[in-house]
C-alpha cells in the first residue's frame, strides 16, 4: 500500500442507485417519505466530497472541513434507516480524509461486514489501519487474515454455505456407497474411494470454516475501535488506577470488549494485552450511537 489512500469513489454511484431500490437493501424501518430528503442529503454529501478533493492540493484545511461535512451528510442518510455497504464505505473514506481515523475504521469495518468481497473496501480498510501508529497485532502480521479472507471472499457467502452442505451430503453418500461395495475385489492401487471422500470432506470443512469466520465478523457485538485521540489503558475501572501500559492508545486501535462497568470497559487488544478504558472513548462496530 502506498502513502496515498485508494479512492475508487465510483462506488459512490452504487449508493445513489441504492436509494432507488432501498426496500431491498436496507433495514425494514425505512420510512418511504424520508427518501426524497435522503437523496437530497446524499447529493450534498457527494458535492462536499468533490469540493474536498478539489481543495485538497492547495487548501488542505478547507478540504478537511468539506470532507467533515460530507461525512455528516452520509451519516445522516444512514440515520434515516438506509444501511448498505456503499454508504458506510463513503462515510469511512470521508472521515479518514477529515482526520477522524478511528471513526473511519469503524465505518470501513461495517462496510466490510455488509460486503466482505468488495476489494475497494478491503484496500481502504488496510490503508486506514496502516495509519494507526503502534497498532497491536496478533502473530506479527496484521494482514495475513485479510489476505486469506480476500481469496475466499471471491465466492459469495451463501454460495460457500450451500457448497459446504452439498459436499457434506456428497461425503456421506460416498461413504454409504463405499460400505455397499465392501467385500468386492478391487485391483491394487485402484481403490480411489478413500481419497475421493477425503477431498470432499476437507472441502466441506474448509468452506464451513470460512462461513463461520464471516458470520462471526458480521455479528460480533463486542468488537470496538478507539475513537478518542488518546486514552490510557488502566489496570482498573477508574482514573485512579495505574496505567497498564506506558503508551496511551490512539485513535484507530481495535479491540474486543470483555467486560463493562458504569462508564468503563475492559478491553482486550489484538496482541493479548488487556485493561480498562472509558466507554466513551470506544465505538462498538456492531452498534450505531
Amino acid at each position: 500500500m502506498t502513502g496515498r489512500m485508494p479512492t475508487s469513489f465510483a462506488i459512490r454511484c452504487v449508493a445513489l442507485l441504492a436509494v432507488a431500490v432501498i426496500v431491498s437493501d436496507s433495514r425494514a424501518d425505512v420510512d418511504p417519505s424520508d427518501l426524497p430528503e435522503a437523496l437530497s442529503t446524499l447529493r450534498k454529501a457527494e458535492s462536499n466530497h468533490d469540493l474536498g478533493i478539489e481543495l485538497l492540493p492547495t487548501r488542505p484545511d478547507e478540504a478537511r472541513a468539506a470532507f467533515a461535512l460530507a461525512a455528516a451528510d452520509y451519516d445522516a442518510v444512514i440515520g434515516t434507516g438506509i444501511d448498505n455497504a456503499a454508504l458506510h464505505y463513503n462515510l469511512g473514506n470521508a472521515l479518514l480524509r477529515a482526520g477522524d481515523r478511528g471513526g473511519a475504521i469503524v465505518e470501513l469495518l461495517r462496510a466490510r461486514a455488509l460486503d466482505p468481497a468488495d476489494p475497494s473496501i478491503a484496500a481502504n480498510l488496510a490503508f486506514a489501519r496502516s495509519q494507526v501508529p503502534g497498532r497491536p497485532t496478533a502473530g506479527g502480521d496484521p494482514s495475513m487474515a485479510d489476505r486469506l479472507a480476500s481469496w475466499w471472499h471471491l465466492v459469495p457467502l451463501p454460495t460457500r454455505a450451500w457448497g459446504a452442505v452439498a459436499l457434506w451430503v456428497v461425503f456421506w453418500s460416498l461413504l454409504v456407497l463405499r460400505q455397499a461395495r465392501v467385500g468386492r475385489a478391487v485391483p491394487p492401487g485402484r481403490d480411489l474411494w478413500p481419497a475421493a471422500m477425503g477431498v470432499v470432506l476437507v472441502g466441506s470443512v474448509v468452506l464451513a470454516i470460512t462461513v463461520g469466520i464471516d458470520l462471526r465478523d458480521q455479528h460480533a457485538s463486542d468488537r470496538a475501535v478507539v475513537v478518542a485521540t488518546e486514552v490510557v489503558l488502566r489496570k482498573g475501572n477508574g482514573d485512579g488506577f495505574a496505567p497498564e501500559v506506558s503508551t496511551p492508545l490512539v485513535s484507530g486501535i481495535e479491540c474486543q470488549v470483555a467486560e463493562e462497568r458504569p462508564g468503563w470497559s475492559r478491553v482486550i487488544l489484538d496482541d493479548g494485552r488487556s485493561g480498562w478504558v472509558p466507554t466513551s472513548s470506544l465505538e462498538i462496530v456492531g452498534l450505531r450511537r
